[in-house]
């Protein structure tokens, strides 16, 4: 179970770090924010709507890597995994 309350973790991407804010409510995750700035433009941050997307729809880590930006998404699936430990305490 996930203890409500926002959670904030940073992981390496494929340029930089990068790192993900996760709101939780009700046990579940009810919006991410994802800061790819350190990223390529034409690759890593315009992965971030759909890495946003699927971390909701997932409801966890456990997403695939966007075509292109396999190291960014890596980096976000990282961030996530810290910031839903944090969750869990």
């Amino acid at each position: 179970m996930l203890k409500d309350g926002t959670y904030t973790a940073k992981a390496r991407g494929m340029a930089g770090f990068v790192s993900a804010r996760l709101e939780i409510k009700d046990g579940r995750i009810n919006h991410v924010d994802l800061d790819l700035t350190t990223e390529t433009p034409q690759y890593g941050q315009k992965a971030q709507k759909q890495l946003e997307q699927e971390i909701m729809t997932q409801q966890s880590a456990d997403i695939d890597a966007v075509t292109g930006a396999t190291f960014t998404s890596n980096g976000v699936k990282d961030a996530v995994r810290q910031a839903l430990k944090q969750a869990e305490k």
